[in-house]
């Protein structure tokens, strides 16, 4: 990723200094995901634990209303 940035258009310190920080962020997180890209991880992924129940329950718990 380039470091050189000019940012234009008012920005001020601050907008800047959040833009920069972003961007920053950004590199870290694609040079991260580059480097275990093709790896398997442990466990469930992270969408499928969140659909799980705290206490699963089996098929014949179920009590459905009359």
């Amino acid at each position: 990723m380039n470091s050189d940035f000019e940012i234009k258009g008012g920005a001020g310190e601050f907008d800047a200094a959040v833009i920069a920080v972003v961007l920053d962020q950004i590199a870290r997180d694609e040079a991260t995901a580059s480097q275990t890209r093709g790896r398997p991880r442990p466990g469930l992924p992270a969408w499928v634990r969140v659909i799980l129940p705290d206490e699963p329950r089996t098929p014949g718990d179920i009590v459905y209303p009359d």
